[in-house]
């Protein structure tokens, strides 16, 4: 007994700075994240881009993000859950601040995508570092913790461009944003622990490796219904949620809000995902039932028709932004907390990357998806409904999934 508890001190202590770097991290990937939305309006007009060719600038990233994350976790699987951190967010860190520098529409292009690898290399590590933290406990609110980050980051994006005005520089929200993970990095490199669990799987791994390929490791062992149905979940939830975080800006501005105002609806969203997201994922977490999960989706569906039928009215429409947010990262960051329980220890990187790199198609889906029907003629009232059949896909794939057993174990200690 007298050798237990310093050994759980220590779990603990790991677990906590693990959270803490990781949760930092998060911030920063979600101010990145966002700040193409953000500079959005001021950048089209000085690179005189027409709507489809910024539409093509929002999508590079996202581009880059599907790459990047599948990336990032088949070298989370090799070389270390820290190591293939570290190199993403040196990654991401260099071409935010590129960004800044871009001399044109093609290099704008170039760099943005070379950014989105960097930030899509960072996700399944970081999800995978706090699902496995302290054992495997508390996988989910770890994980929807930690994710909760981002929207954190983007309330800030968005703060930067609130308090700078709508006549502020754009180029700032990518100087912090280069600027901080630079400063971070270090840090995560002297202090943050490698995954007990993937150091315990390691050699077994290595023993394996030629019978874990990528498709023994999505697809083996059962594992193939839980992997596309996981896949489908993603791509279609985060279809929703990068519509909404690179255009609702201009969603807003085009229901009559002046920029400020769609600026501060912009920090609701946010500021509602994260503290709604961690509150789901508390109830996911205790409870671990399919009625949290669908009342995401239901709620979903309620918030953007009520966002969809405002045309000025910044009290309802913030409020509204408030519970998109919430519910919408609610289920994002839920099927991110679930989805490492699919696959087993070793090749947790390589089953969690591939998932979020169905998000991050998604993810360029979604803006691809506005500009399309902008393109059309289609209203801002238009493009919010347009969602709705788009949450019906995902709250089915999201449920089916819910009625798979994860076929590797879940310890003890987990409810």
């Amino acid at each position: 007994m007298s050798t237990a508890a310093p050994l759980n001190t220590s779990l603990l202590q790991r677990s906590g700075t693990t959270l803490a770097l990781c949760f930092c991290t998060a911030v920063i990937e979600g101010l990145d994240l966002q700040s193409m939305g953000i500079a959005a309006p001021a950048l089209g007009p000085q690179f005189h881009l027409s709507k489809e060719a910024l539409g093509h600038v929002l999508l590079a990233s996202p581009l880059g993000l599907f790459l990047g994350a599948f990336i990032g976790g088949r070298v989370a699987d090799f070389r270390g859950r820290k190591s293939a951190l570290l190199l993403a967010i040196i990654t991401f860190a260099v071409f935010q601040l590129a960004t800044a520098w871009a001399p044109g529409y093609s290099s704008l292009i170039a760099i943005r995508f070379v950014c989105g690898l960097g930030l899509g290399g960072a996700l399944p590590n970081l999800i995978a570092l706090t699902s496995e933290a302290a054992g495997g406990r508390n996988d989910i609110l770890n994980v929807v913790i930690t994710a909760a980050g981002m929207p954190t980051g983007g309330a800030l994006a968005s703060l930067i461009a609130f308090f700078a005005g709508a006549h502020g520089d754009w180029r700032v929200v990518f100087y912090v944003g280069g600027i901080a993970p630079l400063l971070l990095a270090p840090v995560i490199a002297i202090v943050l622990p490698e995954s007990g669990l993937f150091q315990q799987a390691k050699s077994a791994a290595a023993q394996a490796r030629e019978k874990l390929g990528v498709f023994h490791a999505l697809f083996a062992e059962s594992r193939a219904r839980a992997t596309v149905l996981l896949w489908i979940a993603f791509f279609f939830t985060n279809a929703v949620t990068y519509l909404l975080l690179n255009w609702m800006p201009k969603l807003m501005v085009d229901k009559g809000f002046p920029k400020t105002d769609a600026f501060l609806i912009q920090v609701l969203f946010n500021v509602g995902g994260a503290a709604g997201a961690i509150g789901l994922g508390w109830l996911m977490q205790r409870w671990r039932s399919r009625a949290v999960l669908f009342g995401c989706y239901v709620g979903l569906a309620a918030s953007l028709l009520a966002i969809a039928s405002q045309e000025g009215n910044l009290a309802i429409a913030g409020s509204a932004a408030a519970c998109v947010g919430a519910f919408v990262l609610g289920a994002t960051y839920i099927l991110y907390g679930l989805s490492p329980s699919y696959y087993p220890d070793q090749t947790r990187g390589t089953g969690t990357g591939a998932a979020v790199a169905c998000g991050r198609a998604g993810s360029a889906a979604g803006p691809f998806l506005a500009s399309l029907l902008f393109g059309a003629g289609a209203s801002a009232t238009g493009v919010i409904q347009a969602l709705l059949p788009v949450t019906g896909i995902a709250a089915i794939a999201a449920l089916l999934l819910l009625f798979l057993k994860a076929p590797s174990a879940r310890r003890p200690d987990c409810p």
